[in-house]
């Protein structure tokens, strides 16, 4: 269950109605704009075709004006955020995924699009997506894709070296000791076995997140007794927090300087061939074909090792502002469905190696092959429900905060556990 803020509150009372399903926007001649805060028009190579698609949709229909602000998903949380107290600067709709809308959703910024969508458009997504967007039973956003992470490998590496695809994270790590080397003969290591997220925003907390899941430390749950959400760390937090600092700071198995390797920087040294595994979503694939179109035939993936679901389902799409005028949401949703099935070749799916949220999608030819393997075999295994925590960009901020202290030598590991136990403690007593 998630906290009513104030915020909340506010947006309710400040809300509008909702148009019946089927109402088509601006019939009155005037141009309805429709601003869109994107993320995945920041990122290549598939960023184009989000304003491509804005293009197509426009030439439809000469009366709505799609305005697409491309911005890193790094950053939305604070940039809404900061929006809140200046509701008309809020975009019509904006990009988020299913760790990031309970905070959002807190602040009373989604619109409920069950009012929105027939049966007929509901019915077309895949198994369990749906449910994946939906926070307190609002349909808090629409879903375009799913990121289940896995963990991509280079098979012509493994192939060459005699190595299995591993199970568990001890089988790992004995992988990545075995590719990591001095490709070159010169003295110096120059390829690694593990490209590891490191840097302390959203993409390095969410991938240690994902690795805590999948060795059984779920680090907080609800209690329905209490009505509160408690600590929940398991007994092996520690010694898992140490195995995560420890392929940097003592077995040296990922790049050097890892605290400035971000999401872009580790996809790009899995693409050039200087790392041989990466934990991340099938985003990465995209990155690594266009990046090098030689590997096509060379990646496969495997779920995250461990006893545990490491990942949730992960569904990434746009949420419908909940300031934001009838006409204004009217004409955002029309976008969406038109999104989501005018392109029959799925350029921006393929592209960026995203898996589609459609059941029609996930029957492409582009995701049959080994590189996607992992993933499917991810989401048929089952993943971790939708964790409905206000809090959990706070979450994510004092995991960042430990294990970059441990990795910059501010801190050992057992100083920042501590700490970090204390910083939870703190959050959790915020949000009950």
């Amino acid at each position: 269950m998630l906290k009513k803020s104030l915020a909340v509150a506010l947006a309710s009372v400040m809300a509008v109605s909702v148009l019946p399903m089927g109402v088509m926007a601006a019939d009155n001649g005037d141009k309805v704009n429709v601003t869109i805060m994107c993320a995945y028009a920041s990122e290549d190579p598939h960023g184009q075709y989000v304003y491509q698609y804005a293009d197509d949709f426009m030439k439809e229909n000469p009366n709505i004006n799609i305005e697409v602000q491309a911005i890193s998903s790094n950053d939305i949380y604070t940039k809404l955020a900061a929006m809140v107290t200046s509701p008309d600067d809020l975009p019509t709709m904006f990009f988020t995924s299913v760790d990031q809308a309970p905070t959002l959703y807190d602040l009373g910024l989604m619109e409920d699009l069950s009012g929105y969508l027939d049966e007929e458009t509901l019915s077309m997504f895949a198994e369990g997506i749906t449910e994946a967007c939906t926070l307190d039973g609002s349909l808090a956003f629409y879903p375009i894709d799913v990121q289940p992470s896995a963990m991509l490998y280079r098979t012509d590496r493994f192939k060459e070296a005699g190595l299995e695809v591993p199970t568990t994270w001890d089988e790992f790590l004995e992988c990545a000791k075995a590719l990591t080397k001095d490709s070159d003969g010169d003295g110096e290591v120059d390829q690694w076995g593990f490209s590891m997220v490191g840097s302390n925003n959203s993409s390095g907390q969410s991938r240690f997140m994902s690795y805590l899941w999948s060795t059984g430390c779920n680090m907080i749950s609800y209690d329905e007794d209490e009505e509160a959400w408690v600590p929940d760390l398991g007994d092996n937090f520690n010694d898992s927090f140490a195995f995560w600092t420890d392929m940097n700071n003592e077995y040296k198995v990922v790049p050097t300087g890892i605290t400035e390797v971000d999401y872009a920087t580790a996809a790009n040294y899995f693409a050039m061939g200087y790392t041989s595994m990466m934990l991340s979503g099938s985003n990465a694939i995209g990155v690594a074909y266009a990046s090098n179109p030689d590997l096509k035939g060379n990646i496969g993936s495997f779920p995250i090792p461990g006893g545990h679901p490491g990942t949730m389902l992960n569904a990434e799409g746009y949420a419908l502002c909940s300031y934001a005028s009838d006409e204004e949401k009217a004409a955002a949703v029309d976008f969406l469905k038109f999104f989501s099935t005018h392109d029959k070749d799925l350029k921006f799916w393929q592209s960026s190696g995203k898996i589609p949220s459609t059941i029609e999608g996930q029957k492409a030819e582009y995701i049959t092959g080994d590189d996607y393997k992992g993933y499917l075999d991810t989401i048929k295994a089952g993943c971790i429900p939708p964790m409905n925590f206000a809090g959990i960009s706070g979450l994510k901020s004092i995991l960042g905060d430990a294990y970059s202290a441990v990795f910059s030598g501010e801190k050992t590991n057992d100083a920042a556990v501590e700490d970090f136990k204390a910083a939870l403690d703190e959050l959790l007593e915020d949000y009950n």
